[in-house]
């Protein structure tokens, strides 16, 4: 459809003053006058024949978003700064005109840009998230992925307007992500940014974390980045396979030595050393190299907002779960010593991200035993302590933490059987005296953090 004359909707910026110097050479007519917003109201006017030029900051008004509405549903053509406006030029030189595919993306855009406008007015009326009463969230997409959480399923990605997450990292190599992808990547680096510290004070430690289908299957600190990712990589190398691989500084060449030909799904890092990324690549042309940049250090941005599931007919959002201890009340007659009770805080850190019923053993630094997703707190006792013998490693003299409280002594009797010294979970059951004795009876210590972890 042809262009036949072009109209300024905004003030002067040097975006406009670019825009209009580069269609005044294409020969377009630019009118000296700016529609009035009767006038782009009127059924009388030929809009579909005009090009409208913005600015980016002309939807920040609501006279502004008025006119831009009233343009982008009049069939005109919308253009500004932030589109890709080599690309109408183009079609406009060789047409004289503008498609209507072109069109409707434009309007889309500008219309995008009017609701993103229209949901922080109304986020500063009535607050935002969980407090407010009327919900509107602009969401622009990132990419398609490669398929859904199955392979005939379709799934995209789309990123909040000035959100912090993956859709900002660098994908140095490997396949388009998936939603699994994507998913598994996002539980790695919520680890990664809540294992960096603790109670607010940075843990600087080397720290590897590895995920499947959401649930770490290894996590630990080192000496080295490298000793981190062995003894991870330990605690379940058979759940490792196919898994997604997250470490809290740039990989160095010992780790990427270290990791070798391990079928990875997603590797993801703030860095990687030039020799280590050629180590890590070569070969593997599916293998996905994430390059997280600075997000570790962002922890308030990256957990702003809320975590939201949808639901059929609807939306259920919460906060995040950035809470860690309500308190951390000895209950038994032994307490914990220092040591214990660093391992404690390690495994109630990590218990948080295993699914529901979860109970994990760790030392200080390491995972030992994970148990997942069992619906039954006593089975996830059982099956944490079954893993680690499975591949050679010894729960005696761990910690276990699990993320509500023991419903039954049974649990406590079980991982006392496995060996943990110490134990530390919400409380909160109407037979934590029963627990409490029987924690007392195997001279365990035993911590209560008011402060449940369940994860679904």
């Amino acid at each position: 459809m042809k262009i036949r004359q072009a109209f300024v909707l905004s003030m002067a910026s040097p975006e406009v003053e670019d825009l209009v110097r580069d269609l005044s050479q294409i020969g377009l007519d630019i009118s000296s006058s700016q529609p009035s917003i009767k006038e782009l109201a009127s059924d009388d006017g030929n809009w579909s024949e005009s090009l409208f030029v913005i600015d980016s900051a002309y939807d920040s008004t609501p006279s502004g978003r008025a006119a831009i509405r009233l343009a982008a549903n009049s069939g005109g053509c919308l253009l500004n700064g932030t589109t890709s406006t080599s690309e109408v030029l183009d079609e406009l030189r060789r047409t004289g005109g503008v498609s209507e595919d072109t069109r409707r993306r434009l309007a889309a855009s500008a219309l995008f840009r009017c609701i993103e406008a229209d949901a922080r007015d109304l986020a500063a009326l009535q607050g935002d998230g969980i407090r407010a009463q009327y919900l509107v969230n602009a969401f622009e997409k990132v990419q398609d992925l490669r398929y859904g959480e199955n392979w005939h399923q379709r799934a995209a990605l789309y990123r909040r307007p000035g959100g912090l997450g993956l859709h900002q990292a660098a994908k140095l190599n490997g396949k388009a992500m998936s939603y699994n992808n994507v998913v598994d990547a996002e539980a790695v680096l919520e680890m990664l940014v809540d294992l960096s510290e603790y109670d607010g004070v940075p843990d600087r430690r080397p720290l590897s974390v590895i995920v499947k289908h959401t649930n770490p299957c290894g996590v630990a600190y080192g000496d080295t980045l490298e000793e981190a990712y062995r003894h991870a990589f330990a605690t379940d190398p058979k759940s490792a396979f196919g898994g997604v691989f997250g470490f809290n500084r740039r990989v160095d060449v010992a780790t990427a030595r270290a990791i070798g030909d391990s079928f990875i799904e997603v590797l993801l890092a703030p860095g990687y050393e030039p020799e280590a990324l050629e180590m890590l690549t070569s070969g593997k042309p599916n293998r996905r190299i994430l390059d997280i940049g600075d997000l570790l250090q962002k922890k308030e941005k990256i957990f702003e907002g809320c975590g939201s599931r949808c639901i059929f007919g609807g939306i259920l959002l919460q906060d995040y779960d950035t809470g860690d201890i309500k308190e951390w009340k000895v209950v038994t007659r032994r307490a914990p010593s220092d040591a214990e009770n660093r391992a404690l805080r390690f495994a109630w850190k990590v218990t948080k991200y295993v699914k529901s019923n979860a109970l994990v053993y760790t030392t200080d630094s390491r995972t030992i035993g994970i148990g997942t997703g069992q619906v039954s707190r006593v089975d996830a006792a059982k099956f944490g302590a079954e893993k680690a013998l499975e591949h050679g490693l010894d729960t005696r003299g761990t910690v276990a933490a699990t993320d509500s409280f023991f419903p039954f002594r049974d649990g406590l009797d079980q991982a006392f059987k496995a060996g943990a010294t110490a134990v530390v979970h919400p409380g909160g059951s109407i037979r934590d005296q029963e627990v409490i004795d029987a924690a007392d009876e195997h001279g365990m210590a035993m911590i209560f953090t008011g402060m449940r972890h369940f994860r679904h």
